[in-house]
C-alpha cells in the first residue's frame, strides 16, 4: 500500500499525508485532554477525528478518479468532485460545530495548568497552519477540487484550536466577548472556504463551462491560419483535468492532411493547458456556399475541349445549388504547352481553383487522373452526360 502510495501521483499523496498527520494530532489531543481533564481540548479532538474521514474519503476518490473501463472510457474523475461536495458539507457541518459548542453548550471545564494546555494547542496550530499553506499551494498547482477542499477543511481544526486558546486566555483574564468575536471571524472564514469549494465542485458535477479557459483556447485556436471558423468550443471541467468538445472548420485540404492539422492543433492545446486529459474536434473543410465548375474548352472558348492535358483555355463557372450563375470567366489553361506532366499540371491547377465539377468532351483522361479526381471528390462529367443532365433539368 505505502509502495503504491510513493509510486502514484502528487494529489494522492497530499491526502495520504493529510489523513495520517490529522490521525496522529487527533490522538495527540485526546491524549492531552485526557491527563489534563480538559473538556474543550477532548471536544477539539473527537472533531479533529470527523476530519480524517473527511480526508480520507477525498483520498479514496482520488485513488480511483483515473481508472477507467469500458463502461467509464473517461474514468472517475468526478469521484473527485463528488468528494469535495462532501468535503464542503463537512466543512459546513465544523463551522456549525464551533458555534453550538461556543454559543449554546456550557458546563465546558478549563485545566487548572492553563498555560501548558494552550502552549500545547499552539504548536498543534502551527503544525496545522504550515501544512494547510503548502497543500493550499498545492492544491492550486495542481488545480485539485479535492486537495483544495481538504487544504480548507484544516481550517476548521485550526480555528477549533484557536477557540481552545482564546477561550482557555479569556477564562484566566476574564476578557468579555473576545472568544465571541474570534469565533465569529474564524467560523465567517470557515464558510468562505466551505462556498468556494461547493461552488467549484457544483460547476463541475453538472458541466459547466469554464468561460476563461474557453476563451483562451479560443485564441490558441483562432490564431492559426488555417482554421478559418469556430463553430462550437465547449471545456468542462471533471476533477482536476478538463475534456474539450470542438467543432471548427478549415481550409479546404485532403482528408490526411486535415486529420494531421487536427493533431497539431491538439497538441497545442494540451502544450497550453496542461490540465487537459483530451480534446474532441470535430472539423468541416471551409467550402464555399456556391458550386465551382471548371469546362475544358477548344481553341475556339465555345467547344469542348477533346483532350484534358492539352484543353488551352478553362471556363470557370461560380453556381448556386440552385442552378444560377454567379460569375463567368475563361482563362488560358498555363500547363497547355508543358512538354511533360501536363494532366497533373492541370489536376494541381484545378485543385488552387477549389474545383468541384470538371466538364469535358469524353473520357480521354488516364484512368490514373480519374482516380485521383475520385480520392479528390472532383467530379468528371462527358458532353454527353452533361447534356443529358440539362435535357432532364429542362423538363
Amino acid at each position: 500500500m505505502f509502495k503504491y502510495i510513493r509510486n502514484s501521483d502528487e494529489k494522492q499523496r497530499w491526502l495520504f499525508a493529510s489523513v495520517m498527520l490529522n490521525a496522529t494530532l487527533s490522538v495527540a489531543k485526546l491524549g492531552w485532554g485526557w491527563m489534563m481533564s480538559s473538556t474543550l481540548i477532548i471536544a477539539d479532538g473527537i472533531h479533529s477525528i470527523s476530519d480524517v474521514f473527511g480526508a480520507l474519503l477525498i483520498f479514496l476518490a482520488l485513488l480511483f478518479a483515473g481508472h477507467k473501463s469500458k463502461q467509464f472510457p473517461y474514468g472517475l474523475h468526478k469521484l473527485e468532485d463528488m468528494a469535495a461536495l462532501l468535503g464542503g458539507i463537512g466543512i459546513l457541518f465544523a463551522g456549525y460545530e464551533i458555534i453550538h459548542s461556543v454559543f449554546f453548550e456550557t458546563g465546558v471545564m478549563t485545566p487548572e495548568n492553563i498555560w501548558s494546555t494552550v502552549g500545547f494547542v499552539l504548536v498543534v496550530i502551527l503544525i496545522q497552519y504550515i501544512f494547510y499553506i503548502y497543500e493550499l499551494k498545492a492544491a492550486k498547482r495542481l488545480n485539485s477540487p479535492g486537495v483544495k477542499a481538504d487544504a480548507v477543511n484544516w481550517l476548521g481544526d485550526i480555528g477549533a484550536g484557536t477557540i481552545v486558546v482564546l477561550g482557555l486566555i479569556a477564562h484566566h483574564y476574564h476578557v468579555a466577548y473576545a472568544q465571541e468575536v474570534a469565533v465569529i471571524i474564524i467560523v465567517l472564514m470557515i464558510f468562505k472556504g466551505a462556498y468556494d469549494v461547493l461552488k467549484e465542485a457544483l460547476f463541475s458535477l453538472l458541466d459547466a463551462v469554464d468561460t476563461k479557459l474557453d476563451a483562451r483556447a479560443y485564441d490558441i485556436l483562432i490564431a492559426n491560419p488555417d482554421i478559418t471558423e469556430i463553430k462550437r468550443l465547449n471545456i468542462r471541467k471533471s476533477g482536476s483535468v478538463y475534456f474539450a468538445d470542438i467543432e471548427l472548420k478549415i481550409l479546404n485540404f485532403n482528408a490526411a492532411k486535415a486529420h494531421k492539422r487536427i493533431d497539431l492543433f491538439v497538441d497545442e492545446l494540451h502544450n497550453a493547458i496542461p490540465e487537459l486529459e483530451a480534446a474532441t474536434i470535430h472539423y468541416e473543410p471551409d467550402h464555399p456556399s456556391y458550386q465551382t465548375i471548371v469546362r475544358l474548352l477548344d481553341s475556339d472558348k465555345e467547344h469542348l475541349s477533346n483532350e484534358f492535358g492539352r484543353s488551352p483555355w478553362l471556363e470557370i463557372i461560380h453556381e448556386e445549388s440552385s442552378g444560377e450563375v454567379l460569375s463567368r470567366e475563361i482563362i488560358s489553361n498555363p500547363t497547355a504547352n508543358d512538354s511533360k506532366g501536363r494532366a497533373f499540371k492541370l489536376v494541381a491547377k484545378l485543385l488552387l481553383l477549389n474545383t468541384d465539377k470538371v466538364i469535358l468532351s469524353h473520357m480521354d483522361a488516364d484512368e490514373n487522373i480519374v482516380t485521383l479526381f475520385d480520392a479528390l471528390d472532383i467530379e468528371l462529367v462527358t458532353q454527353t452526360e452533361e447534356s443529358s443532365s440539362r435535357e432532364d433539368m429542362s423538363e
